[in-house]
């Protein structure tokens, strides 16, 4: 839970494709964001029925079930506050109509009243199609209308991506051509964990267990704890990374070296 006494008087709204989605590429900003008082809500379009990694341990008829459960205890580990969930196909948002997409991204807006938004870029950051059908479902609907947040998209610098993609690649993490790596100029907003909060990432990542497990097993914790130790997002077009940046306490985020 956050801390009542926090100075973070926000709240940030995570946009994404499928649970898990946002331990991975935000975790650290989100359980940061929570820890100094900010509301932190996120909304996912699946209930990632697809994700099937390990059907022997995890059976494909009992995964929604299951990843709902992991999810419940991943969003507790960061400490975030409240999500919705809608139950559009795992591995078929491109299908969805746009439209359809966007006003489920607008309803959220006006429900939640974000000063912050936080979701994939266009490249959905692996490249899997419903990564990049969210992002554009989020784009339209700030296209659409004057919410006065800001915008951001998850990105891989170009350091994490030549240290951690190509031992990744050994589990087809990233489909061809991507992640698209940015150099740190390009990079607007980053996140460095300390001690406490890569646990709490750790923690997080571990109870996506039906996804996770096996990278544990594969890497190991050392590999999983730098893996996890720093995030970068840059801002939208069109957006300002002020709201952002000025606000909070400066152990939140950090601009690019």
């Amino acid at each position: 839970m956050n801390d009542p006494g926090g100075s973070y008087r926000k709240t940030i709204l995570g946009v994404w494709a499928h649970p898990d989605d946002e331990v991975f590429v935000a975790g650290g900003l989100l359980a940061a964001a929570a820890r100094l008082g900010a509301r932190v809500v996120c909304a996912y379009a699946t209930r990632g029925e697809r994700g099937v990694q390990e059907g022997h341990r995890f059976p494909a008829a009992l995964l929604p079930r299951i990843r709902g459960s992991e999810l419940a205890r991943g969003l507790a580990a960061l400490g975030v506050d409240a999500q919705y969930q809608m139950s559009f196909p795992d591995a078929g948002l491109e299908r969805v109509p746009p439209k359809e997409g966007t006003r489920w991204v607008s309803e959220l807006l006006d429900l939640v009243r974000p000063e912050i938004v936080v979701t994939f870029g266009p490249d959905g950051v692996t490249g899997h199609p419903d990564h990049r059908a969210l992002s554009g479902w989020v784009g339209d609907a700030f296209a659409e209308r004057a919410t006065g947040a800001t915008l951001l998209h998850a990105a891989v610098a170009d350091e994490w991506h030549d240290r951690f993609v190509p031992a990744l690649q050994e589990f087809n993490a990233f489909l061809p051509g991507y992640p698209i790596a940015y150099d740190s100029a390009a990079v607007d907003v980053r996140v460095d964990l300390d001690d406490r909060l890569i646990d709490m990432k750790l923690a997080a990542l571990r109870a996506h267990k039906s996804q996770t497990a096996r990278l544990f097993r594969a890497f190991g914790d050392d590999f999983m704890r730098e893996l996890s130790a720093r995030e970068s997002f840059r801002v939208a077009a069109g957006n300002s990374a002020s709201e952002l940046l000025a606000a909070p306490p400066p152990d939140l985020v950090a601009p690019p070296l």
